[in-house]
This record gives C-alpha cells, sequence and structure tokens, in this order.
C-alpha cells in the first residue's frame, strides 16, 4: 500500500483536501506539522507535530520516513529550510520529493514537479528535449478568477493559528520573519492601496500606450522575500536590482526610452519602493524617464513594451508569450538561446535579441504538458486536486513513484 507525507503547504486547505482525495482512494497519509497554521489547515491519516530544533529535523525526519515506509513526499516549494533537508534525506533513501509552486505559467496554474522546481527542476529544459516531445494536446481548463480575497482570507487564518499555537512549537522560525500583527496588518494596507491605485493610477496606461508605445521597457518585480531572489540570482535584494538596471538604462539606453518599474501585486501592503527610485532618478540624471506602478493591466503593457527585464519572474514567459525580448538578470528555467537575450544587459537597451515564436510555442506546450496543473491552490481547489492526481498516475506509469490506486478518471469533488 502506497504512504503519502505531506510538509510545509500553501496557505489554506489544498493539502489537506489532496490528502482527503488519496486516502480515499487507499493510500495511506501523513503530515508533519511544524506550526499551528500547519496544523490547523492539516488533514491526514496520521499527523504529528515537529517541535525539535531545526538541527534535529534531518535525523527526525529520516527516522519517520523509515519507520512510516514512505512512499512520496509532497511539500510547497524546495527553498525552505526544512523542505531543503527533507528533499536532501529523500534523495538518500531514494524516495519521491514531489514540489508544488505558483504556476509557471499565470494565473490559472500551478506547478508540479519531482525533485525541485525553477533552477533546481529536475525535467530535461534542453532545446533538443524540447524539440523532440511530441504533445498529448492536453486542453486547458477553465480561467479561475481572482483570487485576492481567498489567499487573504487563508493567510491571515493561517498567522493567526501560528501565533495562538506558538507556545507549542517553540524553536519553530518562520522562512517570512514577520510577525503574525504585522502579516496580518500588511494584508489589510495591500487592500486599502489596491482601492487608492485604481484611482490614482487610472490614466497611466493610457500614457504609456499611446504617448509612449514600443518605447518603454518594463521591469516587473518580484516579492521581496521571493526565494527565486535568494537562492536563484547572484542579486542581494529587490532594491540591489532596481539599482543596477537603472544605472545601466541610464548609461546605455536610448534617450527617447522609458523604464516602467512594476511594483508585484503580493507585496503591495508589505513594502514600496518610490522612495528609492526618486533618489536613483537623481543620482543617474534620469528624471521623468521612469514610471513606477503597481496595478495597471500586464498583458496591456506587454503588448506595447519595447523589451521586459526580469529577475526571473514568471511573467518573463508572458513577455515571451507576447514576443517581447526578455532580458533574465538571475537563472531560470526559460533562459534559453532563442527565447531571452544572451548578451549583457548592456546590448539588450540597444540590440535586444528577438524572441523565435515556433520555439517558444513548442516551449510553452512542453512546459504546460510536462509540469502544470490546471487549477489555483486557493480557489476551485476540488479541480486543481484531480489534475495533481492525474498527474501522479502518470508519474506512477513512468516508474516515478509506486502505483497509486486512483481511478481512471478522477472526479472533481
Amino acid at each position: 500500500m502506497s504512504v503519502a507525507l505531506f510538509l510545509q503547504g500553501p496557505h489554506g486547505p489544498f493539502f489537506a483536501e489532496l490528502a482527503k482525495r488519496l486516502s480515499q482512494h487507499g493510500l495511506v497519509t501523513h503530515k508533519i506539522n511544524f506550526n499551528g497554521g500547519d496544523r490547523f489547515f492539516g488533514r491526514a491519516d496520521h499527523q504529528v507535530d515537529f517541535t525539535g530544533r531545526e538541527a534535529d529535523w534531518a535525523k527526525f525526519f529520516h527516522r519517520y520516513l523509515s519507520e512510516q515506509q514512505v512512499d512520496m513526499v509532497f511539500a510547497y516549494g524546495d527553498c525552505r529550510r526544512f523542505h531543503t533537508i527533507a528533499k536532501k534525506v529523500c534523495e538518500s533513501l531514494d524516495i519521491a520529493f514531489c514540489v508544488f509552486e505558483e504556476g509557471y505559467l499565470r494565473p490559472d496554474f500551478v506547478t508540479m514537479e519531482w525533485g525541485g522546481v525553477n533552477a533546481f527542476s529536475t525535467t530535461d529544459w534542453s532545446r533538443q528535449a524540447i524539440d523532440h516531445y511530441r504533445p498529448n494536446n492536453r486542453a486547458p481548463g477553465l480561467p479561475i478568477g481572482h483570487t485576492f480575497w481567498h489567499r487573504a482570507y487563508f493567510a491571515i487564518g493561517y498567522y493567526l493559528a501560528m501565533r495562538l499555537a506558538r507556545p507549542e512549537f517553540p524553536h519553530y522560525r518562520h522562512h517570512r520573519n514577520r510577525s503574525w500583527l504585522h502579516e496580518g496588518g500588511c494584508w489589510l494596507r495591500s487592500l486599502y492601496r489596491k482601492g487608492l491605485y485604481q484611482f490614482t493610477e487610472r490614466k497611466l496606461t493610457s500614457q504609456l500606450t499611446r504617448a509612449f508605445s514600443g518605447r518603454f521597457f518594463l521591469f516587473p518585480l518580484q516579492t521581496r522575500d521571493d526565494f527565486q531572489l535568494r537562492e536563484h540570482s547572484d542579486l542581494l535584494s529587490i532594491e540591489n536590482a532596481i539599482d543596477i538596471a537603472l544605472k545601466c538604462f541610464a548609461r546605455d539606453a536610448p534617450q527617447d526610452t522609458m523604464m516602467v518599474i512594476k511594483h508585484h501585486p503580493m507585496d503591495r501592503g508589505f513594502c514600496h519602493y518610490k522612495k528609492l527610485i526618486d533618489v536613483l532618478e537623481a543620482r543617474y540624471q534620469i528624471s521623468g524617464r521612469v514610471m513606477y506602478c503597481h496595478d495597471l493591466h500586464l498583458p496591456t503593457l506587454l503588448d506595447h513594451a519595447r523589451g521586459v527585464v526580469t529577475i526571473n519572474s514568471t511573467v518573463g514567459i508572458s513577455a515571451l508569450l507576447h514576443g517581447v525580448p526578455t532580458k533574465v538578470l538571475g537563472r531560470c528555467i526559460y533562459d534559453l538561446p532563442g527565447l531571452t537575450h544572451q548578451g549583457s544587459l548592456s546590448s539588450f537597451w540597444v540590440k535586444a535579441e528577438p524572441v523565435d515564436k515556433g520555439f517558444f510555442r513548442r516551449f510553452r506546450t512542453y512546459l504546460y504538458e510536462r509540469t502544470q496543473v490546471d487549477g489555483s491552490f486557493s480557489r476551485n481547489i476540488g479541480n486543481t486536486v484531480a489534475g495533481v492526481c492525474a498527474h501522479l498516475q502518470e508519474a506512477a506509469t513512468q516508474g516515478r513513484i509506486p502505483p497509486v490506486p486512483l481511478p481512471a478518471k478522477v472526479d472533481v469533488g
């Protein structure tokens, strides 16, 4: 009988619903909780709280996997401290380690890979593999719609439960070093700013698309504590990335071009970069050539952008979909010859390498069918769970995991 173990998941009941579905079809499910938020959203046949120190985790996890004869482990993200250690332990025991993340394709997909995601992906991203892939013509599901309220609700519940149970987990240190009160306050501020920017930025899109169409570079920011920045780039911070981009833009970009810096919507209530950008504009003598915005419609911006600069955001894939030349500052799966600019940032402003649209179509199909599950972690979760079960069946067929007793067609609950 197959045994599945769940570590930390996305905020909300996604892992609980997946564990429930697997249990219904004969798998034995386990859940390890690291804080009260994990336990609040946890559900499995067997649950245990890890209340020890981080230094004790590897030994504890190794013993647990062996004693419970675990076949596969599920985790959200592979860069959290406990998950990084867990991944190494799983590799040493030859146990399948399945990683979930937000979708490489947005907004209606989630990522599911074996062994790692993003720059740690174990999928073969070579051009040869992509060019020789035979599509199975899987049809995308229905659009998910807005998820802000669902995310906010689940995040507040998670952090409140984590705070209330803190005495039971005395050694736990969250990967985001913020108190539950700070987290809740930032989500409320995000709600306020969302309404404010809808009013204050209402004319910016028309200004860009009319007066600066084809003459602005878009720099979509990532969240301040994004593991993609910390683990998959050599940049020190978002502030450091802004500084590098603006300094190079001032020195090498044509004088009639602009830089549009777009704040990440999930970071709306947590940080603000206007003061920094004002200082850098003055320092590099590019006042009037930089626009800082928040909630402008991204596809519209991409339709009119001259180019996109990104650390390693999935917005880069959206840019390629729109045929916009793209320069990556970090490391990511789509930074490939024929897709992104392979030269320096300085050369990008002047002569960006075009997107090979034929290769991108093959890349996107390969990406979608190999790594993406239709759905969301926070809305219409039953559809997402059904998609994950289909991927598990495929992985079992390929021998990645032991056979799983799932029906040939999983009903969406």
